[in-house]
């Protein structure tokens, strides 16, 4: 599964709104990050200048989603990664800053060995089981 595909799937689909749809990742992908989102506090906003951490199990996030949406906003953006890192599942890393984030942005980790955290344009990879806090 691509990075659009999988974010798309497990956090995506939960934001876009059912009329934007096209059952094609890529190209909903584009318009999610690129459309206006209603958030919790009743203003609307675009996914940016916040972080996601996407699990098949579950998402954690700093932007104020609204609670259907059903993503966590009780880790830390260091706690969410380290969590999603471990379990050994695939994972999306993500931080959102000003600039629209594009669907060939998004990669997904599948080795905490070969971490990549995902921004615009632009994806680090890196060793998390180098972290200090990897074995405790």
């Amino acid at each position: 599964m691509n990075g659009p595909e999988f974010f798309m799937q497990h956090a995506g689909y939960r934001l876009l709104p059912p009329p934007l749809k096209t059952a094609d990742a890529v190209a909903d992908a584009d318009t999610l990050f690129g459309t206006a989102l209603p958030l919790n506090t009743g203003k609307t906003l675009r996914l940016s200048s916040c972080w996601m951490v996407v699990t098949p199990a579950w998402t954690a996030t700093s932007f104020k989603a609204l609670p259907e949406a059903g993503f966590r906003h009780d880790m830390e953006r260091r706690t969410a990664i380290h969590d999603a890192l471990k379990a050994g599942q695939p994972c999306v890393l993500l931080a959102l800053g000003k600039r629209t984030m594009t669907a060939r942005d998004l990669f997904v980790t599948y080795d905490p060995r070969a971490a990549r955290l995902c921004s615009e344009g632009e994806v680090k990879t890196f060793d998390a089981t180098q972290e200090k806090t990897w074995t405790s």
